[in-house]
């Protein structure tokens, strides 16, 4: 019987988000029949610890927070050394999952020489130049074998950063579960979307710096047919409701919080509405292509199969503008255009498999 290859990814938690969601995602499409899988999280904790296939192995190398720096330095120093030790180069594929994980990075790094960091957002959208660089500097970007990217235009603006790392560069969305998406949708929930209202439903980090709600806030205050669900939480929550509180429209707007399961919300709705500044590419839309949702948003973006404008109303993020194009929007009769997910996702998983193996990532 031949050996299956070993594949180490890295992770912070496995608490509700988009990147904890897709991390799951792909680590049951794997196939357990060629590989053996370690999941190394800072901390073992998470409402998705349960939705990972039982094949994962998971383990946790906690990172000190201590308040006092030498001893935090010398407590994260050794535990690095202790696990590079045990574990340098022992595996076949390594994979730093979470962008922002700085341990998650350096154990990437030691545990593979065909070693990959996962690029889950645009940060030229967030960065000036020399912020892009001192982020992608510090996390040793040059020091990886593969850099992977879920969409074309974060990966475009990296090469114009970083143009003799071209050839390591590849797009690779991230995976959804097509049939739970579906199964869970039917799950009965308490609210109804209104007869003679248009139900925009938001998912996500309620988070201003980057999603930008207070933007679809203000849609429902100047277009009065519109109504507005918002599942999720984050440290933006109270400045919403106070938002909403000043526009009167709290009969309107419904803080649902945050959900395990937001996919009947999603479906009872009219439209994913999403208003952020940036983003990679959002696991939301390809959630609502899965359900046939009609999507307004201000992220254009695209991957290796998809391009969005293709399938979403693309609209400004001037507030003004967005008001006058979405009520434009509102009076059309949109078709749905459809698209084969299922099929796209077995292309990417027999493609990641060729980076799994070492082969050339652009071969």
């Amino acid at each position: 019987m031949k050996e299956k290859r070993k594949l180490l990814f890295t992770a912070n938690t496995l608490c509700i988000g988009g990147i904890e969601n897709a991390l799951v995602n792909l680590l049951n499409y794997i196939d357990y029949n060629k590989y053996s899988v370690d999941l190394v999280l800072e901390k073992k904790e998470g409402e998705f610890l349960n939705k990972i296939n039982k094949n994962v192995n998971v383990k946790e190398l906690k990172v000190s927070t201590n308040k006092i720096v030498v001893i935090r330095k010398i407590v994260n120093l050794t535990r690095k050394l202790l696990f590079k030790i045990k574990y340098k180069n022992k595996y076949d594929f390594s994979c730093c999952y979470a962008t922002y994980s700085l341990s998650g990075n350096i154990l990437a790094r030691i545990a593979s020489k065909n070693s990959s960091i996962y690029i889950h957002s645009n940060y030229s959208d967030l960065y000036k130049k020399e912020e892009y660089l001192k982020f992608f500097n510090d996390r040793s970007i040059k020091e990886f074998k593969n850099i992977l990217f879920v969409s074309n235009e974060s990966r475009n603006d990296f090469i114009n950063y970083y143009k003799e790392l071209e050839k390591r560069t590849k797009v690779f969305n991230n995976f959804i579960n097509i049939n739970e998406i579906i199964t869970k949708s039917e799950e009965k929930i308490d609210l109804k979307k209104e007869k003679d209202k248009v139900q925009f439903v938001f998912i996500g980090r309620l988070d201003d710096s980057s999603k930008k709600l207070s933007r679809a806030i203000n849609l429902v205050k100047e277009i009065d047919n519109i109504n507005l669900w918002i599942i999720g939480d984050g440290p933006d929550k109270e400045k919403y409701k106070d938002l909403v509180k000043d526009y009167n429209i709290e009969n309107r707007v419904v803080f649902a919080g945050r959900k395990n399961n937001p996919y009947p919300y999603l479906k009872e709705a009219d439209y994913l509405i999403l208003t952020s500044d940036y983003e990679g590419f959002p696991v939301t839309y390809l959630e609502a292509l899965v359900l046939n949702k009609k999507i307004i948003t201000t992220i254009n973006t695209s991957d290796e199969n998809i391009n969005m404008k293709d399938y979403a109303s693309i609209i400004s993020k001037d507030n003004k503008k967005m008001v006058e194009e979405v009520k434009n929007i509102l009076k059309e009769k949109q078709k749905i255009r459809k698209v084969d997910l299922l099929k796209i996702q077995e292309k990417r998983i027999k493609e990641l498999e060729r980076v799994f193996n070492g082969d050339d990532i652009n071969a």
